[in-house]
C-alpha cells in the first residue's frame, strides 16, 4: 500500500512539473501569417458557412485577455491571444467549426484546464495544454502551452496517443479548407453537421502534409 501511494504521489508530482506554461512569442512574419489566415477564415465562414459565422462570439476584450494570462500563470502565449482576438468562442453547444470541435471561450477553456489539473493520472501532455475546441464529450483539440513553440493536438482520455495537428496557423488553414470545400451544413435543429467521408479524406491529406503520424 505504501509503495502504491508513493508511486501515485510521484506520478502526480511529475505531472505538476510538466504542466508549467511556457512564454511563447511570434515573429512579425508569423503574426502576419496567422492574422491573414484568420481573416481568410472569417471571410470563408461568412460566405460558405454563415450559420457558423452568425454564432461566433466577439473578439476577446483586454480584460478577457488579462484573465487568460492570469489563468496561464501570468504567461503570454501570443498565438493563443491572436486566436481569441479573432473570436472568443461561440454561442450554443451545437456550433462545431470542425467535426468534434466547438470553439471554447477563454473562460470555458480555463475552467476545463482547472478541472483537468485536479484529476489524477490524466495524460501529462493533456494537463500541460489548453483545450481550444471541444468535442462534446470532454475531449477535443488542445494547444500545448508548455512549449515555447506550441502545437495543436487532438486527444481522447481513453487514447494514450494524442494526434498532432500542427501549429495554430496550420490548423486555421485546415479549418478554412474544410469550409471552402463546403463540408458543413445546418440541420433544422440548429446543429452543425459535416460530410464526414469528404472531411476524412481532406483530414488524411492534411495530416500527411504536415507529417503527423
Amino acid at each position: 500500500m505504501a509503495v502504491g501511494l508513493a508511486l501515485t504521489i510521484g506520478l502526480l508530482a511529475v505531472g505538476c512539473r510538466q504542466q508549467k506554461v511556457a512564454s511563447s512569442s511570434m515573429s512579425d512574419e508569423q503574426q502576419t501569417a496567422l492574422n491573414t489566415g484568420l481573416a481568410e477564415l472569417e471571410a470563408t465562414l461568412k460566405d460558405r458557412s454563415p450559420f457558423i459565422f452568425a454564432r461566433l462570439a466577439p473578439a476577446a476584450t483586454d480584460e478577457e485577455l488579462a484573465a487568460l494570462r492570469a489563468g496561464l500563470e501570468g504567461v503570454q502565449v501570443q498565438c493563443l491571444e491572436l486566436w481569441y482576438q479573432w473570436h472568443n468562442g461561440c454561442s450554443g453547444h451545437t456550433t462545431d467549426i470542425l467535426p468534434l470541435g466547438r470553439m471554447l471561450s477563454i473562460s470555458e477553456a480555463l475552467q476545463d484546464r482547472r478541472m483537468i489539473q485536479g484529476i489524477p493520472l490524466v495524460d501529462a501532455k493533456r494537463k500541460r495544454a489548453l483545450k481550444i475546441l471541444e468535442d462534446g464529450a470532454g475531449d477535443g483539440f488542445f494547444l500545448d502551452v508548455a512549449s515555447p513553440t506550441p502545437r495543436v493536438f487532438y486527444h481522447m482520455l481513453e487514447d494514450p496517443f494524442p494526434r498532432d495537428y500542427g501549429s495554430l496557423q496550420q490548423l486555421v488553414t485546415f479549418i478554412n479548407d474544410v469550409h471552402v470545400a463546403g463540408l458543413a451544413s445546418e440541420k433544422e435543429s440548429g446543429m452543425v453537421v459535416f460530410d464526414l467521408a469528404r472531411y476524412q479524406e481532406l483530414e488524411v491529406n492534411y495530416l500527411r502534409k504536415i507529417g503527423s503520424p
